[in-house]
């Protein structure tokens, strides 16, 4: 999955002109820190349930300098809640915090639904700087509320209330696009952008095996939201500060739906941009310097760019963890096997 199998991955990064192709570009990766949540919303993907087994820091680190090795340069860790494993996730940003210094180019973030960012857990993300925090908003607080859980918006919102503004700039409100939450995007990024919060991606609701069917959303609904999105008809960029809005496409999940936004011209072939990450996208700037940018992939890159390691050390696509039997999915497991082996790059 292209930005956003990493969640945001920092946005989009300096655009290049033939340094970066389709082909070498830079792995990314995304972990599972844990395969535990404190909520238990609506449109949860994670079909797989086992618990235990979790990865220690120390052979985390291990596989991320494997990885580096071999050219990744984007860590993200997007589950299953990173802040339930507050002392395994701080540790494991403080050596990609290290590693970054060596090399500048190299990210990492983490993808939460923000309840849990105590005053600790701040004082910590200050002092590492990670290149990211995407934080879960899903509507105003009866929409939200509706998909996570009673009172989750104010217990959210009162946390990104609380971020020194070193955090906040780094932070992206991550939306996923369902049916009961269409209309709400827009009262989402007036209300955040008066907080300072400034950035935003939305995701397409994936159904999975066993999904709540009142959460489905069609393709056509999506391109037209995103269409309005990107021509500017559905946020009013010139009441607003400078943002940014990442609309995700991904080609593994939904390849129909990026099909329908190359059709409607939601996604502009002959004007295509590529960043030093190897992201593809549109940029759509709007008024006040604000911008919408869609990305795009034309082929799967599960496993050749893009990796998914759980929380037990299996590794292979966002896809497999649909279901329940992970395990069998997944292309194999680091105990048993280098992650060199495992994608091939020995």
């Amino acid at each position: 999955m292209v930005l956003g199998f990493s969640g945001s991955s920092g946005g989009v990064g300096k655009e290049t002109f033939g340094k970066v192709g389709l082909v070498n570009r830079p792995l990314e990766v995304s972990y599972f820190v844990n395969n535990r949540c404190n909520l238990s919303c609506r449109h949860c993907y994670v079909g797989y349930e086992q618990t235990d087994g979790e990865l220690s820091v120390g052979e985390w680190s291990e596989t991320f300098d494997r990885l580096i090795e071999m050219g990744a340069l984007t860590f993200g860790n997007v589950g299953k809640e990173p802040l339930l494993s507050s002392d395994k996730t701080i540790a494991i940003m403080q050596h990609l915090a290290k590693r970054r210094e060596e090399i500048p180019a190299l990210r990492f973030g983490f993808v939460t639904n923000g309840t849990l960012l105590d005053c600790r857990m701040v004082e910590d993300l200050e002092r590492i700087s990670p290149d990211y925090i995407d934080v879960s908003l899903d509507g105003g607080r009866k929409v939200h509320d509706f998909i996570r859980g009673d009172y989750n918006y104010i217990r959210t919102v009162r946390k990104l209330r609380g971020l020194p503004s070193g955090l906040t700039e780094k932070v992206f409100l991550s939306f996923t696009l369902m049916k009961p939450n269409v209309g709400e995007f827009r009262g989402v990024v007036g209300d955040m952008s008066a907080l300072g919060l400034t950035k935003f991606l939305v995701s397409p609701y994936v159904a999975t095996p066993g999904s709540n069917g009142e959460l489905f959303i069609s393709d056509e609904e999506v391109v037209d939201f995103y269409e309005r999105v990107a021509d500017g008809s559905e946020i009013k960029f010139a009441d607003l500060p400078q943002i940014e809005i990442i609309l995700k496409s991904d080609y593994d999940s939904q390849k129909a739906l990026m099909d329908r936004l190359v059709e409607r011209g939601v996604i502009d072939l002959g004007n295509l941009s590529i960043d030093e990450y190897g992201v593809i996208f549109n940029r759509h700037v709007q008024g006040g310097g604000s911008e919408v940018v869609v990305n795009y992939m034309p082929f799967s890159d599960t496993l050749s760019r893009a990796v998914r390691i759980s929380h037990d050390g299996y590794v292979g696509g966002c896809l497999e963890m649909f279901h329940k039997d992970y395990p069998e999915r997944a292309r194999a497991n680091l105990r048993d096997k280098k992650i060199e082996e495992i994608l091939g790059r020995n």
